[in-house]
């Protein structure tokens, strides 16, 4: 099992966006890290181009080939990874969040009010959005998944020997009401879920994408494994920088990078985000995916041309408000 320590060992800091020295992130730097990773096909329907966007994995195997059982997946993996000495493969299965009170809210304002005002803030004193928690309809979301869970594993579908999950309350919730009644991850250190901010939705200036301190995670989620050096503030949340998709595709393989060098398992569960799991795919040269709240998709992951870190040019300027959002009024 990998250890909650990983980044302590060899780790550099990098500048994420060099337009924005003040945004660091922790990078591995090592001398065999992947350096790329495409997605293998022939598993699962939804990695063909050919299907239609319109199919069901929840209601379908999770996506799996009607001529193909759990056991060729698994056998096939092990195989690959014993054969190969210079790739390594993972079967990962990457959920979104359930329905979050920062999903409902928007519709509640015009777009302008959102966009300046509403979202910069906490709540409205009703609900609230910062670090959004799960609606009851995105409790009941995530109870259908574990329902459905626990079909496929009696199918035969792997349990995940690795779990991972972003820090934000609605993905922490949607873990922990997925697995309860699943998996052993309360009683085994084993199956306990690591924490890591890779893993977290694109963050800055809406208060949504802003974490609670840490204090507030080992509450109310006792059993996550945090990182040795987990900061108790939220330490990237910009409150008027917005990350770039392409500084997310580049958290999106740090953290395959970790999976694959300090994971021995090769069954991974990642609860994480749209955004994030939008990046996961592109990184990994997965076809475009729509990824509905409490939605949940597998992939086979081949990671190969282990080598040196290469740095990417982050030349994306981050996302700043709209010259219109200056000293607004809300309606």
């Amino acid at each position: 099992m990998v250890q909650t320590s990983w980044i302590l060992s060899l780790v550099t800091l990098v500048t994420a966006v060099s337009a924005f020295p003040q945004q660091r992130l922790l990078a591995r730097e090592s001398d065999n890290v992947p350096r790329k990773y495409n997605v293998v096909y022939g598993f699962f329907q939804q990695t063909s181009p050919d299907t239609d966007e319109s199919f069901d994995i929840d209601g379908n195997n999770f996506g799996l080939y009607s001529n193909i059982s759990w056991s060729d997946v698994t056998d096939k993996i092990q195989a690959l990874n014993e054969k190969s000495e210079d790739k390594k493969y993972k079967l990962i299965f990457a959920a979104r969040h359930g329905e979050g009170y920062h999903n409902v809210a928007p519709d509640m304002y015009s777009k302008d009010d959102w966009e300046c005002y509403w979202q910069i803030q906490n709540g409205n004193g009703k609900i609230e959005w910062f670090d959004a928690a799960l609606t009851p309809n995105g409790e009941q979301q995530i109870e259908k998944l574990s329902g459905q869970w626990k079909d496929q594993i009696e199918k035969g579908t792997p349990l995940p020997q690795s779990y991972y999950a972003s820090p934000l309350r609605r993905t922490l919730q949607t873990f922990e009401l997925t697995w309860t009644n699943v998996s052993k991850f309360d009683q085994n250190d084993k199956y306990k879920p690591l924490v890591r901010e890779l893993a977290r939705e694109t963050y800055g200036i809406d208060s949504e994408s802003r974490r609670h301190d840490k204090e507030f995670i080992v509450e109310n989620w006792p059993f996550v494994q945090l990182p040795s050096n987990f900061s108790d503030k939220d330490p990237w949340w910009l409150p008027d920088k917005k990350e770039t998709g392409q500084h997310r595709e580049y958290r999106a393989e740090l953290f395959l990078n970790d999976v694959f060098t300090n994971d021995k398992n090769q069954v991974i569960s990642v609860t994480t985000h749209s955004g994030f799991i939008k990046s996961l795919l592109k990184v990994v040269n997965h076809r475009k995916w729509s990824m509905p709240t409490g939605a949940m998709i597998p992939l086979i992951v081949e990671a190969s041309d282990f080598g040196p870190f290469k740095q990417p040019d982050l030349d994306k300027k981050w996302g700043t408000l709209p010259d219109k959002c200056k000293n607004y009024k809300p309606s």
